[in-house]
């Protein structure tokens, strides 16, 4: 397999550049994820590195290659895409097969990659079905094994799970990290959804605007977002913000107004926020805790609760009318218009200034370096 590595690679279209001067290391065996809101780039940038569309400038190489010249056939990439793009007149084994007879590979050698392919996929049974008999999970597996069979240098996959409801979203998820262990491969994928990056990257990149908002391990984006897009992007339910102002610092960190008339102070480093200066204090659901747990305490109104069964996510009004959503115990008996009072741990919280940058924390979380265990998948 192969590392992928983008320089200042930039792509306009007409006179609008769409992707801003990218800089980006892919290593081998590595499973990095594109994710961001709509239109941000994250496609095109996919396409560039299929060579589906021309670098503007910059330099990519794949596997030590400059390739921005080459057609996609020489890249040694396969690509998976969201409509799954089958022949429908074709049997499964055909579909799979149809790249790897206009190599002129032979026909022993595409028998034996197709039937591998369809072994590790277990779409054995299925081969001599036509795609209009296949279920949705069905096709998307004929997809990645027609991909599979070319043994190429780089997997790319479009949104490949889009069109599958959401039961069959969990399930290919876990057959793609296990593929992606299986086939011990360099796969970069696209999604805009942030649960799909979180269960399966080991390097997710955030994309926004055609900008590179940030990169790094799941567990590094969501314990230490670069800033408040990253802060609010990752993580579901996303991380409350809570608009405020500085009180005073010091070497221990920012003392802010919490609303309601309670002052915290968040170990961040704070050097050169003045008396008033606005700020965000962000902290996930999950940390919010019981109000004599706390460092500090809010006194909130409970508007809706969601009951999922194992967990209650509870969706509150602070006293300056801001929400805020809490991970409570699935058994907890709390209802619409009752009042709650909820305790913010200071270790767990971040600051970004009036510019949405992170605050450096003074100490970082523990999981923040650590890869996401495949076994978490789910």
């Amino acid at each position: 397999m192969a590392d992928v590595t983008l320089r200042d690679v930039r792509k306009s279209f007409g006179g609008v550049e769409i992707i801003h001067g990218v800089d980006l290391d892919i290593r081998d065996n590595e499973f990095t994820v594109f994710v961001g809101p709509s239109g941000c780039g994250k496609s095109t940038l996919l396409r560039l590195i299929a060579g589906l569309e021309d670098i503007t400038s910059g330099e990519m190489t794949i596997d030590g290659v400059r390739v921005n010249d080459l057609p996609p056939k020489e890249r040694g990439i396969s690509m998976v895409f969201q409509s799954y793009a089958l022949y429908p007149h074709m049997t499964v084994y055909d579909n799979m097969a149809f790249g790897l007879k206009l190599a002129n590979s032979g026909k022993d050698a595409i028998n034996r990659k197709v039937r591998e392919a369809a072994g590790t996929l277990q779409i054995e049974s299925l081969l001599d079905r036509k795609p209009r008999d296949l279920s949705g999970g069905q096709r998307q597996r004929v997809a990645i094994g027609r991909a599979i069979v070319r043994e190429p240098k780089v997997f790319l996959f479009d949104e490949p799970l889009s069109n599958l409801d959401a039961a069959l979203r969990v399930q290919m998820r876990i057959e793609l990290a296990k593929l992606k262990d299986d086939l011990n491969a360099t796969m970069v994928y696209v999604t805009h959804d942030q649960v799909e990056a979180m269960t399966l990257a080991d390097k997710i990149v955030v994309l926004r605007a055609g900008h590179v908002e940030q990169a790094g391990s799941p567990l590094e984006l969501y314990h230490h977002p670069r800033n408040l897009f990253v802060a609010g992007f990752i993580g579901s339910p996303r991380m409350n913000l809570i608009e405020t102002k500085v009180v005073s610092t010091d070497r221990d960190g920012a003392t802010i107004q919490i609303p309601g008339g309670d002052t915290m102070t968040v170990p961040a480093q704070a050097a050169g926020l003045a008396h008033g200066a606005p700020v965000t204090l962000g902290i996930r659901p999950e940390h919010l805790v019981e109000a004599d747990q706390g460092d500090t305490i809010l006194d909130c109104t409970v508007f809706v609760v969601e009951r999922l069964g194992g967990e209650t996510y509870c969706h509150v009004r602070i006293a300056d009318g801001q929400t805020l959503v809490l991970r409570t115990d699935g058994e907890t008996t709390v209802r619409p218009g009752e009042p709650i009072r909820v305790g913010i741990p200071a270790a767990a919280c971040h600051l970004f200034d009036r510019d949405g940058m992170a605050l450096h924390r003074l100490q970082r979380h523990p999981l923040a370096d650590q890869p996401l265990p495949r076994h978490a998948i789910a």
